[in-house]
């Protein structure tokens, strides 16, 4: 007994020891430094930043100023020395008059300026259009002022440079400024941006939510012949139907067709209700309809796979049977592996195409030979196996699914927005793209497992009947998470109104792309109103959305 509460005591020792372990290497491999925030200069820094942040550019203003110049150069010359300039009895002192890296401190002085005046100092770069905000201040009841100050950028030029020193002298207020208005338009477009995704995602996810349920998913088996005819059929009919209709669309949405334009031109008369029957209802619908098609020929296709696959199989002999299931499951296996291995050589996963043929005809000839040594595999494989035995396609479906579902929740919607800006270019529309992608996916996780926790004695009730797949849906899946799918809804747009102003970061669109723009160029004052306009937001849709979700479930 003695022995193994030593053992016991020297086993919770170790392990005590091995994560203060991990803590310190965690301090190291972080690099925490807690001297560096004391530093005054970075002290100063931080209480500048604050202090712009808290001054918000809310309002217009008419004022009243008067500038005073004075020069600085860039890099220092040897001899340093100071800058002081008289103008109707103000008195600017710049010393030292010279900056040579970001990190130079530099202190600015006046007197004779108006007491209590504000006062703020741009600096006005070499070869830009844009004036850069260094720092401001408050002159005292004397109407003196020190400051100080680091350069946010280094020019280097023979000639000295310009610091304006701006007093204002009166200031009135005339309404909302170019920042706020800019503001409530952008926040406006977040909001906007958040809806139409949310939308987008929860009309994809539902459908796929159900596949993605494991007590709906795991009852559906069939024979194996059953499940490889499908896999035979979906090529013929999904990608039949797509290669179709694609033909008969393509000229449709040709961009460079006088028809679309025509087209176009026609609804664009109406404003924009005219662009928006225009974009979703005419060119999304004729872009979508070849995928539509062969979605449709893949839904017959598993259908007609399984349920005249299922009704041959339980007729046959047992022998028969089994000489049929492996014929199917040799082709229905090499398809498949056709299809995977065009799809890995397309996505150039590991740099495979280098070592296949440039044309489609010849990566099909050259797989071949190894999807008949995979169908046959399958084929023998399948001989060891009762052919009416039920195979349990349902948890395979269920299985990919969610695996989808988690791939794409890994992926921050910030570089899905990356991707999209490449593709279809900066604006709302690249993170209308990646907060659906995402919407999708942690939606239909989400709808998934709310299904899996129904009730199921409503369920195994109607499955009795002799209900199909849609019907138990309908019937005794529907109105039991009718409520939380609401919920789940309202509750994503909310998440998508914060996640829009972070992909803005990255061009798409939103108040976040402005928001990053002010802060490139050091305009904290303006940056602080993107971040009280993304406040104030938020913070009303996560009232409105819990009164909702309150009310309804």
């Amino acid at each position: 007994m003695k022995n193994q509460n030593g053992n016991k005591w020297w086993r919770q020792a170790a392990l005590i020891a091995a994560v203060l372990v991990v803590y310190i290497y965690a301090v190291q491999a972080t690099q925490i430094n807690l001297e560096e925030p004391l530093k005054p200069r970075r002290q100063e820094n931080l209480i500048g930043l604050i202090r712009e942040l808290a001054h918000p550019d809310l309002f217009a203003f008419e004022n009243e100023t008067r500038s005073t110049n004075i020069s600085i150069r860039m890099p220092c010359p040897e001899e340093i020395k100071g800058s002081q300039v008289t103008a109707e009895g103000r008195v600017a002192t710049l010393a030292p008059n010279c900056a040579t890296t970001t990190q130079d401190l530099l202190q600015l002085s006046g007197e004779g300026f108006k007491p209590n005046g504000r006062i703020v100092v741009f600096w006005h770069p070499v070869g830009s259009t844009s004036v850069r905000r260094l720092t401001d201040t408050k002159a005292d009841a004397e109407g003196k002022f020190v400051t100080q100050f680091t350069m946010p950028d280094i020019r280097e030029t023979a000639d000295p440079q310009r610091i304006e020193i701006v007093e204002v002298i009166d200031r009135r207020i005339i309404g909302l400024s170019d920042t706020s208005n800019e503001a409530l338009q952008k926040i406006v477009e977040t909001v906007l941006m958040a809806l139409l995704a949310s939308t987008f995602g929860t009309l994809l996810a539902i459908p796929l939510s159900f596949i993605a349920a494991r007590n709906l998913m795991e009852s559906i088996k069939v024979p194996l012949a059953a499940t490889m005819l499908a896999i035979i059929l979906t090529p013929v009919l999904a990608g039949g139907g797509w290669i179709l209709v694609s033909r008969l669309t393509t000229p449709l949405v040709n961009t460079d067709s006088g028809v679309l334009l025509s087209i176009k031109d026609s609804f664009l008369t109406f404003g924009f209700v005219g662009n928006f029957i225009y974009v979703l209802l005419f060119f999304l619908f004729l872009l979508l309809l070849p995928l539509l098609a062969a979605l449709v020929g893949l839904i017959v296709a598993v259908v007609l796979g399984n349920r005249y696959g299922q009704e041959a199989m339980m007729r046959m002999s047992d022998g028969t049977a089994r000489g049929v299931t492996a014929v199917l499951t040799f082709l229905g296996s090499a398809i498949l592996f056709l299809l995977i291995a065009l799809f890995i050589s397309w996505l150039n996963v590991l740099g495979v195409s280098q070592f296949l043929p440039e044309t489609t005809t010849g990566r099909v000839q050259m797989l071949l030979l190894p999807a008949g040594v995979v169908g046959a595999v399958g084929a023998i494989l399948s001989l060891r196996r009762d052919p009416k035995r039920p195979f349990a396609i349902g948890f395979i479906i269920y299985t990919l699914t969610r695996g989808i579902f988690n791939a794409i929740r890994s992926i921050e919607p910030i570089m899905m927005a990356f991707v999209f800006v490449v593709w279809v270019g900066l604006g709302p529309f690249a993170g209308i793209m990646a907060l659906t992608l995402h919407s999708l996916a942690d939606l239909g996780k989400l709808f998934s497992e709310e299904v899996e926790n129904i009730a199921e004695g409503p369920l195994e009730a109607i499955t009795a009947t002799g209900a199909n797949f849609v019907q138990q849906i309908s019937y005794a899946v529907i109105p039991q998470i009718f409520r939380q799918y609401i919920a789940y809804i309202f509750y994503r747009w909310d998440i998508n109104v914060r996640m829009s102003t972070i992909i803005g970061f990255v061009g798409g669109g939103g108040i976040g792309f402005v928001l990053q723009r002010n802060i490139n160029q050091t305009l904290y004052t303006k940056a602080s109103v993107m971040v009280i306009a993304i406040a104030i937001v938020v913070g009303v849709l996560d009232y409105l959305s819990a009164q909702i979700r309150d009310r309804i479930i």
